[in-house]
């Protein structure tokens, strides 16, 4: 959900790099791609990436991407009201208005057909009259909006403008279709920032993130450095639960982390989960033990099932669970070979029920012929059910 922890564990290094690329604009300009499984603080890091951007005087314009925008028309809308956003944001100072004033009037000419005030100056437009009946071209509306854009932000004072997108795996190009909304956003960008506008692009989701870029334009592997976040590395995965607890001078068993991680495996949201519960159900101020997660374990693992794992397994088919439990034989990850063996049918179904589970964000395809769960500890969540249900 992106809520802040008490404790940000492991991730200096990527806020490190993502500062180095900040103060490196417009003469080497990076973009970010962030992925990783459900739970393991990708929107978190997403925060505080914009969090360090506006400190050092860019604009940030933020979005959750969702399956309504794969259509072209409403993506360019999106990304123009982004725009016009980012525009009103960089001029909200009152020394900047009447250098932000041509950049303004230009960037609504763009867009059109509104009336707004921005930062004190009130501007009222109709549809550009040298508007041609022929759609132009998505890629060149999108280039034009973001340059525009940035000339404002400039012109305001500020260094440039960032555009933050989270569940990005969710817009996919579709040749079927005719939907190219993602290589559109990569191709205006690119051109954006070989013209040098101070344009920086962060697109943030899960693991299919990166083969739909792929597909969309072969040069994004060399436009973005990829963030790809797991599991916490120790000592971190132990800090991130221990610290809070003591920090808030709640008393524990300094064994009791080495037992919460080999359950959570360091998966951020999982010890976050823990630490709750463990929290809430001892009474302040006792210390909880190692004891006290022995007895309350089963109840631990019921209550994640609940939270975490129980909607995403009820919005799967019959034939989609048993392809889910084929997977979680081998624990998180296997071929895709041996699910289709174990399942006994022929390859098209498969493929298939295959592909509605990854659009559903269940599975992944981490390298070719093998598949893996999206949501952390998912393989053993399979695993129990199974052994409850028979």
């Amino acid at each position: 959900m992106g809520l802040e922890p008490p404790y940000l564990a492991d991730r200096q290094q990527q806020l490190l790099r993502f500062t180095r690329f900040l103060d490196g604009f417009p003469d080497f300009p990076r973009n970010v791609r962030v992925t990783g499984l459900r739970g393991v603080g990708k929107t978190v890091l997403l925060q505080r990436f914009a969090a360090l951007a506006e400190d050092s005087g860019w604009v940030v314009v933020r979005r959750e991407l969702g399956e309504n925008l794969q259509d072209e028309l409403a993506f360019g809308l999106a990304l123009v009201e982004d725009c016009r956003q980012a525009i009103e944001r960089s001029s909200r100072r009152a020394e900047a208005r009447h250098r932000a004033g041509s950049a303004l009037h230009q960037t609504l000419e763009i867009l059109g057909g509104i009336s707004v005030s921005l930062a004190g100056v009130s501007i009222s437009l109709k549809t550009p009259s040298s508007q041609s009946h022929r759609r132009p071209v998505l890629e060149d509306e999108l280039f034009a909006a973001l340059n525009t854009t940035c000339i404002g932000a400039r012109s305001a004072g500020r260094r440039g403008v960032l555009l933050s997108y989270d569940e990005a795996h969710l817009l996919r190009d579709s040749s079927l279709a005719g939907r190219h909304s993602l290589s559109a956003l990569l191709a205006a960008v690119a051109r954006a920032q070989r013209e040098r506008v101070p344009v920086m692009l962060i697109l943030c989701g899960l693991p299919p993130l990166t083969e739909n870029m792929a597909r969309a334009k072969s040069y994004s592997e060399r436009m973005f450095q990829a963030e790809v976040l797991d599991a916490l590395r120790p000592p971190e995965d132990g800090n991130a639960f221990i610290r809070p607890l003591a920090e808030s001078r709640r008393p524990f068993d300094p064994k009791l982390a080495e037992f919460v991680l080999a359950d959570t495996r360091g998966y951020p949201f999982h010890i976050q989960f823990y630490g709750a519960l463990l929290w809430e159900a001892v009474p302040w101020p006792d210390a909880i033990t190692v004891e006290h997660f022995r007895r309350l374990r089963p109840a631990l693992l019921e209550a994640l099932d609940h939270a975490f794992f129980d909607a995403r397994f009820a919005r799967c088919s019959r034939f989609e669970r048993r392809l889910l439990a084929a997977i979680a034989t081998d624990g998180e990850a296997t071929d895709h070979r041996a699910v289709v063996q174990r399942l006994g049918v022929g390859h098209d179904l498969a493929k298939s029920a295959i592909g509605r589970l990854v659009s559903k964000g269940l599975i992944y395809r981490p390298e070719r012929g093998r598949l893996a769960f999206s949501v952390p500890m998912f393989g053993d969540y399979i695993r129990r059910k199974v052994r409850v249900d028979g």
